[in-house]
């Protein structure tokens, strides 16, 4: 029986949930959960912390222990994300070591001590003869911090890195993009959306910015006066299309933030000018949010569905593009 064995879950820890994603042994189909961090929430700042957060990870550990004990791959995320494109010389794996230290250092704000790098190899933008090196940096005081918390839950940690890596390789193994294509991913979730470019298959650009649906989630709740799930159903039920005047300045600010992310990026370098969007996340859907996406960047835009992957159970929503930062962190060679 496939969970009697130690298998791999992908884990991503949210600002309001935690989102797990179990992959089949054929490949083809995977199960996915959404365990809520708060039985009830009151607000968008409502979050669980130290002992709170260890005694519910604790519960949720003892929940999927009913179905085997699991090695957890972890999607990491921070408020001070660093990120970056670097082209260097092409040189061996064990001088690149020290190479990519030294460039990043000059790039990020942040002292190399206290961060963790996560670099990729990929083709150079610029001159054929160099090597190029995309980054994520996350601090390591909270790697450890959200590790630690699970291994004290009773979990089997095998691996931590950014959710946002994790996504992008889900997201580039599950679609067929062109060698020479330029996508923009825009990932948007609870409490940030994050705005990357890849070109192929891989990443040369991401931007973060803390504006995502528990902001429109509160549009609804400060306009009209009601309690926090009245206003989650509101937006559900609401077309982007209406353009309701209190919701309506939230769409726009998100919008334009997209648009200056890609801006942003076409400035560092011409190259990298998207011919299309792959819209994921909670947001992505929301009704009508990809056409207005489509509308304000005057580019086509396509809801990321997972084509070759089915799924075989759920627990929690079963909209599947809920769950790419989760899948992701399985989908490996």
């Amino acid at each position: 029986m496939l969970w009697g064995k130690k298998i791999q879950l992908g884990v991503d820890l949210g600002s309001d949930s935690v989102k797990i994603c179990s992959l089949e042994s054929n490949g083809s189909s995977c199960s996915v959960s959404l365990h809520p961090l708060l039985e009830q929430r009151s607000s968008r700042e409502e979050g669980l912390e130290g002992t709170e957060l260890a005694q519910r990870l604790q519960l949720l550990c003892g929940e999927l222990k009913s179905k085997g004990k699991s090695k957890v791959h972890l999607a990491l995320h921070a408020p001070t994300t660093a990120s970056g494109y670097l082209e260097l010389p092409k040189l061996s794996a064990e001088k690149l070591q020290v190479a990519i230290p030294s460039a990043v250092a000059r790039e990020i704000p942040h002292s190399l001590q206290e961060v963790n790098l996560f670099p990729v190899s990929v083709p150079a933008l610029g001159d054929g003869n160099n090597q190029g090196i995309f980054f994520l940096s996350l601090p390591k005081s909270v790697q450890e911090a959200q590790i630690q918390a699970f291994t004290q839950a009773g979990f089997e940690v095998s691996s931590g890195e950014p959710g946002l890596l994790a996504c992008l390789r889900g997201i580039t193994r599950n679609l067929r993009l062109a060698p020479e294509e330029v996508t923009a991913v825009v990932h948007s979730g609870f409490q940030r959306t994050s705005v990357m470019l890849v070109k192929g298959t891989h990443p040369y650009f991401c931007r973060e910015f803390r504006m995502a649906g528990s902001d429109f989630t509160y549009a609804f709740q400060m306009g009209d006066q009601v309690e926090w799930a009245e206003a989650e159903e509101r937006k559900r039920q609401y077309h982007v299309a209406e353009k309701d005047f209190k919701v309506e300045s939230f769409v726009q600010r998100w919008l334009t933030d997209v648009q200056r992310s890609l801006s942003y990026a076409s400035q560092k370098n011409n190259l990298l000018v998207p011919q299309r969007i792959i819209f994921s996340g909670g947001t992505a859907l929301w009704k009508g949010m990809p056409e207005r996406l489509s509308e304000f960047l005057d580019l086509p835009v396509t809801l990321h569905q997972w084509d070759g992957l089915k799924l075989s159970s759920s627990t929690g929503p079963s909209e599947i593009a809920l769950y790419d930062e989760a899948i992701g962190l399985v989908c490996r060679a």
